[in-house]
């Protein structure tokens, strides 16, 4: 009796351990369950009060992001481009600069190596050398000057001054080169006088550039024409010729350093190739546009304005 009282005893014991245990995990599980729902009314009932001011936070944390991942692209990108950008660079300044060395070299190595050579033949490998030694020294020099202006490092110096009277100056100092391909140079802006504010020894660099290309992409016995124009606030300069012009596909391009429009010329008979650069940087430091018109096969005309001096707008 006692064994079997002991045994009952320890099933009794052992099912209210089990229920003890049922009723804790039921208890466990209704809490569990009570806290979920109430973490849900919660959520709810702030997402109730404060839905406009959380979405617009999201909303910012994702513009913020989104923003930052372009702006890093962009950067990538830009970095590439200014990459390429070097690459073509150096290659064009090396080539650029090779044409006149090797040409120096050929003729110094001919007059050296050649003891017999005649006096005659001597001195025309000399100015040829002198030549190409004179295009080097042009090409430096204009790569000093574009590298500066980029640089922020040269400082426009603006005065008074009447840029028709420049103009006479450009095309009396440029007659000699006109003159080798039968070109006539003139001005063309009527009677008055044209005065404006700005840098003059930068803007005689731009016209010379552009007169000079003008000759230099010029026909024979063509012509080249610097026309002035007053617009009651700004002096409109135009350089025309009616050379070879420029493709339709050259155009957006002809600023660029070292672009040539036409390929098939020798570039020992041209220029440093920074010419139309330069002006493009001097009339940016002006706070100015330039810009080209031209028709394949008839000519081109750049333009450029000039704010007019204070005095003038009187």
């Amino acid at each position: 009796m006692q064994i079997h009282s002991g045994i009952d005893l320890f099933w009794v014991f052992v099912g209210i351990i089990a229920l003890g245990a049922a009723i804790v995990s039921l208890l466990w599980r209704s809490r569990e369950r009570l806290i979920l729902r109430s973490l849900s009314k919660l959520i709810a009932t702030e997402k109730e009060d404060h839905n406009q001011r959380d979405f617009a936070q999201v909303k910012d944390v994702e513009e913020a992001l989104k923003k930052l991942f372009e702006a890093r692209k962009e950067e990538m990108d830009h970095l590439k481009m200014l990459e390429g950008y070097r690459r073509d660079y150096i290659g064009n300044v090396a080539h650029e600069l090779k044409t006149p060395i090797f040409s120096v070299q050929g003729y110094l190595d001919n007059i050296q190596e050649d003891e017999e050579m005649d006096t005659d033949t001597r001195k025309l490998f000399l100015e040829k050398a002198s030549k190409n030694t004179q295009r080097l020294v042009q090409i430096v020099s204009d790569l000093d000057t574009i590298t500066k202006y980029e640089s922020g490092f040269l400082r426009l110096e603006y005065e008074d001054f009447d840029i028709k009277l420049l103009a006479d100056e450009v095309i009396e100092s440029l007659e000699i080169q006109a003159s080798e391909k039968k070109i006539t140079l003139y001005e063309y802006s009527g009677a008055g006088r044209f005065w404006v504010h700005a840098d003059k020894f930068r803007i005689r660099q731009v016209l010379t550039n552009l007169v000079l290309n003008s000759i230099r992409y010029g026909k024979e016995s063509g012509y080249t024409k610097i026309r002035l124009s007053d617009t009651g606030e700004k002096i409109i300069v135009e350089v025309a010729d009616n050379g070879i012009g420029i493709s339709e596909e050259a155009k957006p391009r002809v600023f660029e350093r070292f672009f040539r429009a036409d390929k098939s010329r020798n570039r020992a008979s041209g220029g440093s190739g920074l010419g139309l650069s330069i002006c493009k940087h001097i009339m940016d430091a002006h706070g100015e546009y330039i810009e080209v018109m031209s028709t394949e096969g008839a000519g081109s005309v750049f333009s450029f304005a000039l704010k007019k001096a204070e005095e003038a707008t009187d």
